[in-house]
């Protein structure tokens, strides 16, 4: 994630809920394939921007070529297995306008997150989502450039976000107020390519993510992809990756009883 101008966070609070979506193979070396950011929304379902996954004719990329690293505040650290899963499936908001409406997806994984694992825990939790007022300090977090078309920052780092009227944002581009939230930046901080999909945190609540964005943007104010206006899609999509999961349990035990 390339939050430029941004901080060093407070590491136990931000970190467990955020992942490093990359390509299955490093270029040279670990992290070098780090390409978005993904935010944990269950054990096995990772939140982020739907243009991290598809092209510019909205085709969605293999599952098969995704790696989820998590667990911790740097990039470029080596991880084993027990911290990074495989993806399964990725399903598209059904609205997606790429770059200007309902940029989201969720990437469902092979394998479960160990709840033990305080490391790497869910940031959302469907009975607390609330709707920021304004003026909110909301935070937005993830592995940003230092500086534009600058190097990726090895560590994780934030930028404090106040939320603001939609009239704030009239000059962002492709700014849509039936689906995205304006942010006004605490500092003249921005957000790039490798930022798509990070959250913005109201309250330590997932409030929305970073997308709709195709080069860095921000200084003055910021357009988030508000979760209230996907929060229901989330929820069927949670269950519906609940039931695909059930029915291939229930195939594999009657294979064996059989």
């Amino acid at each position: 994630m390339l939050i430029a101008g941004g901080v060093l966070p407070d590491k136990g609070k931000y970190a467990s809920h955020v992942v490093s979506i990359r390509t299955l193979e490093m270029i040279e070396y670990p992290g070098d394939n780090h390409f978005c950011t993904g935010v944990i929304i269950s054990s096995t379902t990772i939140l982020t921007a739907a243009h991290c996954v598809t092209d510019k004719y909205k085709s969605v990329m293999n599952p098969r070529a995704l790696l989820i690293v998590f667990g911790s505040v740097y990039r470029l650290e080596n991880y084993g297995r027990e911290d990074s899963r495989r993806v399964q499936h990725i399903k598209v908001h059904y609205a997606y306008v790429r770059y200007k409406k309902f940029d989201a997806a969720l990437l469902h994984l092979r394998k479960r997150i160990p709840p033990n694992m305080r490391h790497a825990q869910p940031v959302l939790k469907r009975d607390t989502v609330r709707k920021p007022i304004m003026q909110t300090t909301c935070v937005t977090i993830g592995w940003g450039q230092v500086y534009p078309h600058g190097p990726y920052s090895n560590e994780l780092m934030f930028l404090d976000i106040s939320i603001r009227p939609h009239e704030y944002c009239k000059r962002v581009p492709h700014y849509d107020e039936d689906s995205n939230l304006c942010g006004e930046p605490h500092a003249e901080g921005q957000v790039c390519p490798g930022d798509l999909g990070g959250p913005l945190l109201c309250h330590d609540v997932l409030s929305g993510i970073i997308g709709g964005s195709q080069k860095c943007e921000g200084k003055h104010a910021l357009k988030f992809v508000n979760y209230t206006t996907i929060e229901h899609w989330v929820e069927e999509t949670l269950i519906e990756f609940s039931r695909g999961s059930n029915k291939c349990l229930t195939f594999i035990l009657t294979v064996f009883t059989i």
